[in-house]
């Protein structure tokens, strides 16, 4: 990712209405499908998720190959370890009941690599949380200021998953409602040549649709907690160790 997008990233996420939402639906699968215990983060970024699950009672760790990551981590009071998480973890077999890996994937040229070493790493009946962006076709700027290397399908996804003995729990589309939006944005971002800017970046309207943003977001909640949506811009795969 980025350099400049950390600092950015560890200003925004606490108000900001799409990090607001994506940290509520990783909340409320991990609420439904774990109990209390060792987690780790994958590509913690700034430490946001490691530091509410730590208030919450969990024993947190987290792993980043970024400086950056471990530099804004320790603002929240997490320490990271660098470490390159396309290799082996530095972490020993069975060593936690939770693993979140939440838009790394299309980080790594070897996410299956990855994903056998949370296999490895993962207690017997653990939980993994996965989330990646989707539709290739849609591949463009951002994911390149991002640092991305591919988005996902439901069938890519699976292919991987299904290397290592592991059971899917739930797997779905979410951010449903802004998925339209978000490529006209980005389209129109393109006409006027302001692909530099990020994507966080608030605009004049934000005070008319970000409380229609929210309303939309909390339906989509309350819908996931039921069943799997159609269409999205991201996937979201709750996989349990058989």
């Amino acid at each position: 990712m980025r350099k400049d997008l950390y600092q950015e990233l560890f200003e925004i996420e606490n108000n900001h209405w799409w990090h607001k939402h994506k940290q509520a639906v990783i909340h409320q699968f991990v609420y439904k499908y774990a109990n209390k215990g060792r987690v780790l983060d994958i590509g913690a970024g700034t430490g946001k998720m490691l530091s509410d699950l730590k208030a919450k009672g969990w024993e947190v760790s987290g792993i980043d190959r970024e400086q950056e990551a471990i530099k804004w981590s320790k603002k929240r009071g997490i320490k990271l370890k660098l470490a390159d998480i396309e290799k082996k973890l530095p972490f020993k077999k069975n060593s936690f009941d939770l693993i979140l890996a939440l838009d790394v994937l299309e980080h790594l040229d070897k996410d299956k690599n990855c994903v056998k070493e949370m296999n490895r790493v993962l207690e017997q009946n653990g939980l993994i949380i996965i989330t990646v962006p989707v539709y290739q076709r849609l591949f463009d700027y951002w994911d390149k200021m991002l640092g991305h290397r591919r988005r996902y399908s439901k069938n890519s996804l699976r292919k991987i998953i299904k290397t290592n003995e592991f059971k899917i729990e739930f797997l779905s589309y979410f951010s449903m409602f802004i998925l339209i939006p978000s490529v006209l944005v980005r389209l129109i971002k393109k006409l006027f040549n302001k692909t530099q800017i990020s994507d966080f970046q608030t605009t004049p309207l934000s005070f008319i649709s970000v409380p229609i943003l929210n309303f939309l977001n909390k339906i989509e909640r309350m819908l996931l907690l039921f069943t799997s949506l159609p269409l999205g811009l991201s996937l979201i795969c709750v996989i349990r160790k058989k």
